[in-house]
Formats: C-alpha cells, structure tokens, sequence
C-alpha cells in the first residue's frame, strides 16, 4: 500500500459502505470506490480493530467486491 496513505485516510474518514466482521465482532470493514487504482477501477478495505482503548488498522488492499459482514450505518 506504499503511497496510498491518504487513500486509507479517506476510506475512514467518509467510507462508501461498513461492515461488521462475520469473524469478529470487534472489527469493522471500511470499503471506499476508486476508479483508478494502481491496477484499475477496485475498492479500498481498511480493516480496524475497534474494542480497544487505541483502534488500529490491521490491514487495508484494494479489492474488487465488498467483504461479507453485517452492514453499519455510515454518518
């Protein structure tokens, strides 16, 4: 993900779509659109591990479908 840290910064901060992870309860999945990407049109995931006192991300790739998980409410 090298150069792509402001894409990650957007992805949190206004995502298209948030889920619940189906495999822990404590991590939500950030997907944002981009139409072009180092390899072509894919979302971002970001995965950030969230019942803790410090959230962190875990990992973020571009991928092609949203991940499968209970959706959130994006304010």
């Amino acid at each position: 993900m090298r150069g792509q840290v402001e894409r990650i910064e957007e992805t949190l901060q206004q995502p298209d779509e948030v889920r619940l992870s189906d495999q822990d309860g404590s991590v939500h999945l950030y997907h944002r659109r981009y139409p072009e990407t180092p390899v072509t049109e894919k979302l971002l995931l970001v995965v950030v591990k969230i019942d803790t006192d410090s959230p962190f991300v875990i990992t973020a790739f571009f991928t092609d479908r949203l991940k499968s998980g209970t959706s959130i409410p994006v304010e």
